[in-house]
């Protein structure tokens, strides 16, 4: 009956989550993605922790994400 429970709430959250997922239509936006996701695996990767070094790095995924994501919207007519 637990497994239920569990396995129940698990379908629910995943179908949730199906629901509200920002779809990317434009490639060149799932690009911008997928850089960004890149970005912040190699910034995770580079510093130990949650230190400045990690915070400064994971800025500039972002800031490199949101001038992606501008460009893409341009070329996409987003």
């Amino acid at each position: 009956m637990h497994n239920l429970i569990k396995t129940s709430v698990v379908a629910l959250t995943f179908a949730f989550l199906a629901g509200c997922q920002n779809q990317i239509q434009s490639p060149e936006l799932n690009q911008c993605a997928q850089q960004n996701y890149q970005c912040e695996t190699t910034c995770e990767q580079q510093s130990s922790g949650e230190g400045l070094k990690q915070q400064v790095c994971s800025g500039k995924c972002v800031e490199s994400y949101n001038q992606c994501k501008v460009q893409a919207e341009k070329l996409g007519g987003v």
